[in-house]
């Protein structure tokens, strides 16, 4: 490699579809682009949401179409073709498919630095009894990852203190091989045209009086929206204006479709889908909503303070590293119907309160979890593995 060539990074990711992970991985491939850094993205199967968005702004994307029981093998050999032919200087991997794929990869071939972006604590106790994960999967999948991890020694990098303390604790990751990058937004991708998010208003049927509650997220168990419908009819008695809509798609759609009916609330629910927009979401909004069961870092959540919302969270370790109690949101036991209605009637009822919290929420998101900071701290990782490779090769 000469002084002015680009480092050449492959990024392995199980799918493309629009959650936390891949939006962090394409917006970290977009902002790092240019002379220093060549991103290619591979991914191993369907869905592929992103990759019209990433080969329009001039990316190689390349999808593996890997499924059945040996995945991780198929995946595997499909990526040793790969790196025969676009030779990269580092491989960075994205959820935990691609991890092992990866890893099996280096052991039949060319030991090329390897990046693990941890996006969850996947053997947290609390996160496997949240999302009631089969037990006897969970440490069969723990022990494949321990075994490959220490037979490539890769870097990871967590999104967060509570994952980086996750995959020391439950995955024996040395801490000479952790460090921590938070995930990160970049406001540009948020903002909407002037009276966007009016018009959103109207057309869903929304009074201008409205006061909107908004959670934004996958229709899963992890993220607690059937706690949020219950807490939302009881929080409705009090505050008649009140909206709540929900971003997002996933297995629950039709089991929480069903049980807004059951509590009489439909009227006053939007179940908005998978939306691209969200920016103009959040902007139409009044507060946001969070009451996630367990998250590696919760992107939307950062979104949402980008955008000077008031915000409601779960009470569970991570969280608390982004949202301080009383001060840049409000916290409550995760799962609880009566704290979190409490919490929505009392921000419904003090617009003082939630600008408060909003400007609050917003000062901290600037100051921590924008990428103008977090991209130069990717670089800098590049570069060191750049310099401690070369120093190997001596």
């Amino acid at each position: 490699m000469t002084l002015h060539t680009p480092v050449r990074i492959l990024h392995l990711i199980t799918d493309l579809d629009r959650g936390g992970a891949q939006r962090q991985m394409v917006s970290l491939v977009s902002r790092s682009s240019g002379n220093k850094y060549e991103h290619i993205v591979c991914y191993l199967r369907p869905p592929s949401g992103f990759e019209e968005e990433l080969k329009s702004n001039g990316f190689t994307v390349v999808g593996l179409n890997v499924s059945g029981s040996t995945k991780w093998v198929t995946a595997a050999a499909r990526l040793a073709r790969l790196v025969k032919s676009y030779r990269p200087d580092i491989i960075q991997t994205w959820l935990l498919d691609a991890n092992i794929s990866a890893r099996l990869n280096q052991l039949l071939g060319p030991r090329i630095p390897l990046v693990t972006a941890l996006q969850n604590a996947d053997y947290d106790p609390d996160s496997i009894q949240a999302a009631n994960w089969p037990r006897k999967k969970v440490s069969f999948l723990r022990w494949v990852d321990h075994f490959t991890a220490r037979l490539t020694n890769p870097l990871f990098v967590a999104c967060s203190d509570f994952v980086m303390r996750s995959a020391r604790d439950h995955l024996g990751i040395p801490e000479s091989s952790l460090e921590v990058i938070y995930n990160s937004v970049d406001p540009e991708t948020l903002r909407c045209r002037p009276g966007e998010s009016q018009q959103l208003r109207e057309s869903l049927a929304i009074p201008p009086d409205g006061i909107v509650f908004l959670n934004v997220g996958r229709l899963d168990p992890q993220k607690g929206q059937e706690y949020l419908l219950r807490a939302f009819q009881k929080a409705a008695v009090a505050a008649p204006n009140a909206f709540l809509a929900i971003a997002g798609d996933g297995p629950l759609r039709e089991y929480l479709t069903a049980l807004a009916k059951e509590l009489g609330i439909t009227e006053k629910v939007r179940f908005l889908g998978t939306r691209a927009d969200i920016g103009s979401f959040l902007e139409m909004s009044d507060v946001f909503v969070f009451p996630s069961l367990f998250e590696g870092l919760g992107l939307a959540l950062v979104e949402a303070m980008f955008k000077k919302l008031p915000c409601i969270v779960s009470r569970i370790d991570v969280l608390l590293e982004v949202i301080s109690d009383q001060e840049s949101g409000l916290v409550v036991a995760p799962g609880s119907v009566d704290e979190l209605a409490d919490a929505m009637v009392r921000l419904h009822a003090d617009p003082e309160l939630r600008k408060a919290l909003g400007v609050k929420a917003e000062q901290i998101a600037a100051a921590r979890f924008h990428q103008q900071i977090t991209t130069p701290q990717w670089e800098n990782v590049y570069a060191r593995i750049m310099r401690e490779h070369a120093k190997s090769l001596v």
